[in-house]
């Protein structure tokens, strides 16, 4: 027989593959699972030999294409199928290899799938298109990194009732992210399963304790869905609606947690489920080993424990960095920065007697999380130090930080550069990984040279406005410290300035308002006057195009990679119509005023004396916190990118990735080990990203242990609160006053850069954090919300440079609000309002 019916079938892997021997199992363990039945590996090698196809052949997926099935084997094919289509208005038709969802390999992915089959001549070429997959060049890539060959892969097909989803997804019995063995993760959207597999939706994500208890709800955006059409299947986009609700109720979600503990106690390990809902009830599309949980859950190798947070580790105060790291960092950026910045950091705070000490810090579910670790020596002795050091370098803070650009920082970067542009060896690779963590250290060592004492004066300059004016430090004090020229405002000016020589400029106007996101320089090359303004776009990129679109880390691409993120922001400069000089001598103006005030309140003239002197320090030294993001977090962050590039590329070369920019994917002892001996990491890359993905939308914890007053008084005091605000209802969030000014609107969450086409003049900016290359939504933004941040923080800066509104640290904005939602923001007290969700 070429055909079996689920319930009759073996289910040996070797006879029907190892999609269909677990649908196998699934059904006649009495599970719902659609009816169904297998073509199995006899029909594929009795298709082969009547054709005399040679298996090895270049031309061989294009052979069976072509080649005609048997008439025995057509004819029962035919009769299973019509048999079928009388149960169900369509069909699946899917691949099941002999190799497929084995334990050491799941090659989910790699073969086809055909929804919606219902036509015999349809069914009849999809079964060939499956036998075909076997042979594609990314199987054999495949099969070559788990030593399988692909003559020994025996090509069943599997053939069901397509069951027409409202909502599908997939479920993992023990969290593939954490490893955690309490935790069930489910992922779900509208539509066919084909959506959230392929992962062209952002699902809804559950994550749930086996005793059903909820314990996380991450709604995603659920963009599109994939339906059954007419023939084949279409994508059509979901209502706002649909958008804005999760997609799975609680009985629901309590009703697959129970299926899933019930499969996986059938295999007695941890599984993978698929799964679609019709009219309510559950149906079981696929099941499969988790091959990435055992390998998640095996001790962390050498080379990394220095900065992954261990389970021994969490009996320990360990708070989550959240306000400076607000989003998941890339397994590269942790194996190559995370113990140079700590370190580099101790040694800066041990020479400047830091009383607090300093912050080591450790990887958790791609989030840094800090501990404090104070010097042991006598902590009146250290502040005592730490004073005498603060008060002789207040005065030349500016300076001092530009001496150590040009003098420490210039010659390691230009290093970089010449080792960027010669040719890369698999020896120079090795090297220049072990070399950036060298420079790293140092680099960070510098930075908290410059931003200790800068932090110090800051607050001495708060704790003198108390004690004079007799109140705590506000809002005035804070935009008495704006209206200074820095390296951001300085980008933003020059920016302008070429907006405005496009508006004088009809052809110029022309070419860039009318071009399509992306297409800008294409439009611009083409006339003379075009390329000329290119040129001179080039220029600006040359000296400020150092930035990557993601801070604090390698993946981001930088504007001096891609000029067309300049040319948008110029873009954007020209429809809001922004006046940088005008909006910068307000601010210049209302400083002036501010600081007058100030003065005329202090009558004591002695006293008055003191307070000038420190605010004049602590003005001169308001560039730092942009100018040192500029020379160093971005700067240093956008070379070393560069530099890695090129080491992704010869990892093109020699087989290990199909893309440069999948080197963020892996820890750089992964790097200096393959380059030794090639093979391929494509595979551990693709499960890294999604990893990466489900780290973006999983909540994780606050902090680990139990903080003493004293420890959480000082986290909270420089990283921001440890959790949401206890005074928060449905419609209010609390957070940070950081620059003042009430107004209402609409919100837009925005994620980055690379959505700065959805933000509109007049949103109010929903975001984790921002950075300095946040120009656009700056100008356009009526206020802003941030989970993180604080009065000092580079979102509470600009926002008070731009004289917007701003309440930071709220924790939980961008989970509670939604695009579209109306609300008041008043920067005053530091509350968002709900009006309208």
């Amino acid at each position: 027989m070429y055909t079996e019916r689920f319930i009759h079938a073996a289910d040996t892997r070797e006879a029907v593959g190892g999609k269909a021997a677990n649908l196998i199992k699934l059904t006649k363990w009495g599970m719902p699972v659609p009816d169904g039945f297998v073509i199995g590996r006899d029909s594929f090698l009795h298709f082969v030999e009547v054709n005399e196809l040679d298996l090895q052949s270049e031309n061989i997926q294009n052979e069976i294409t072509q080649a005609s099935i048997p008439e025995e084997v057509l004819t029962e094919l035919t009769s299973a199928f019509l048999e079928l289509r009388e149960k169900y208005t369509a069909l699946a038709v899917r691949s099941s290899s002999g190799a497929e969802d084995l334990e050491q390999a799941s090659f989910a992915g790699q073969y086809e799938t055909y929804l919606n089959v219902r036509t015999v001549e349809e069914f009849l070429s999809r079964v060939k298109g499956c036998w075909a997959s076997c042979f594609e060049n990314r199987v054999q890539q495949y099969t070559e990194t788990i030593e399988e060959q692909v003559d020994t892969l025996n090509m069943g097909v599997v053939v069901q009732g397509l069951i027409h989803s409202d909502v599908s997804g997939v479920i993992f019995s023990q969290d593939p992210v954490t490893s955690n063995t309490d935790h069930i993760l489910i992922n779900a959207s509208y539509g066919l399963g084909e959506a959230v597999v392929s992962g062209i939706v952002t699902p809804d994500t559950f994550v749930v304790k086996r005793d059903g208890r909820k314990i996380e709800k991450i709604i995603g955006s659920k963009e599109l869905k994939i339906i059954a059409g007419a023939t084949g299947t279409e994508e059509m986009e979901t209502t706002k609606l649909e958008r804005d609700a999760y997609c799975l109720n609680d009985a629901m979600i309590s009703q697959l947690v129970e299926l899933t503990l019930k499969v996986e106690r059938h295999y007695q390990h941890p599984v993978d489920l698929e799964f679609g809902i019709q009219d309510q009830q559950v149906y079981l599309l696929q099941a499969r080993p988790i091959t990435t949980v055992t390998k998640a859950a095996q001790s962390i190798p050498e080379a990394r424990k220095g900065f992954i947070l261990e389970r021994k580790d969490e009996d320990e105060f360990w708070f989550l960095m959240d306000s400076r790291f607000p989003d998941p960092i890339s397994p590269l950026f942790a194996s190559i920065v995370t113990q140079p910045f700590y370190q580099g950091m101790a040694k800066a705070s041990g020479e400047l007697k830091e009383p607090m000490g300093f912050t080591q810090m450790k990887v958790h579910n791609g989030y840094y999380y800090g501990k404090q670790i104070q010097f042991e020596m006598d902590p009146e002795q250290l502040f005592m130090e730490n004073e005498k050091l603060m008060e002789d370098l207040y005065p030349e803070l500016t300076n001092g930080m530009y001496d150590i650009v040009y003098d420490h920082l210039m010659p390691i970067y230009r290093h970089l550069d010449e080792e960027t542009s010669k040719p890369f060896t698999p020896a120079k690779a090795k090297r220049g990984l072990e070399e950036l963590a060298v420079f790293f250290e140092e680099v960070y060592y510098w930075h908290f040279i410059i931003v200790l004492p800068h932090a110090s004066l800051n607050i001495k300059l708060e704790k003198l406005f108390q004690r004079l004016l007799g109140s705590e430090p506000a809002h005035d004090l804070y935009q008495s410290l704006t209206g200074i020229m820095n390296k951001s405002l300085e980008s933003d000016r020059l920016l302008w300035q070429l907006s405005m020589k496009v508006r004088k400029e009809p052809q110029l106007l022309h070419a860039i308002m009318n071009s399509d996101e992306g297409n800008v320089s294409k439009a611009l090359s083409t006339f003379g006057k075009g390329k000329d303004f290119l040129d001179r776009v080039g220029k600006f990129v040359k000296e400020y195009g150092y930035r990557c679109l993601k801070a604090h880390d390698f993946m981001g691409e930088t504007w001096i990679e891609n000029h067309e993120h300049v040319l948008e922001i110029i873009k954007n400069l020209i429809e809001n119509g922004h006046d940088f000089d005008k909006e910068f001598e307000s601010a210049v103006t209302a400083r002036i005023r501010i600081h007058q005030n100030f003065l005329t309140a202090i009558e004591d003239p002695i006293e008055r004396e003191v307070f000038e002197k420190c605010y004049q320090m602590t003005l001169d030294a308001a560039v730092i916190t942009d100018d040192h993001h500029f020379y160093i977090d971005a700067m240093f962050d956008a070379k070393a990118r560069l530099y890695l590039l090129q080491v992704g590329e010869l990892l093109i070369q020699l087989g290990v990735l199909d893309d440069a920019e999948d080197i963020w994917f892996l820890y750089k002892d992964e790097i200096i080990s393959i380059l030794d001996a090639p093979g391929s990491l494509m595979d551990t890359v693709k499960e890294r990203k999604r990893q990466y993905d489900l780290q973006g939308k999983i909540k994780t914890p606050a902090f680990f242990g139990k903080p003493t007053e004293e420890e959480q008084s000082f986290v909270e005091m420089v990283f921001g609160s440890l959790e949401e605000n206890k005074e928060n209802t449905a419609n209010t969030i609390k957070g940070i006053s950081a620059s003042a000014g009430v107004c209402e609107g609409k919100v837009k969450v925005i994620s980055g850069m690379h959505e700065a086409s959805t933000f509109k003049k007049g949103d109010i900016l929903v975001c984790k954090s921002t950075t300095p290359v946040w120009t656009s939504f700056f100008q356009d933004a009526r206020a802003i919300i941030a989970d993180t941040g604080g009065m000092l923080s580079h979102s509470a800066i600009i926002a008070r440079e731009y004289r917007i509104p701003a309440v930071l640290g709220t924790k939980i904005g961008t989970e509670r609000l939604k695009d579209g939602d109306h609300v008041i923001v008043d920067g005053n007290t530091g509350t968002v309002t709900i009006i309208e969700a």
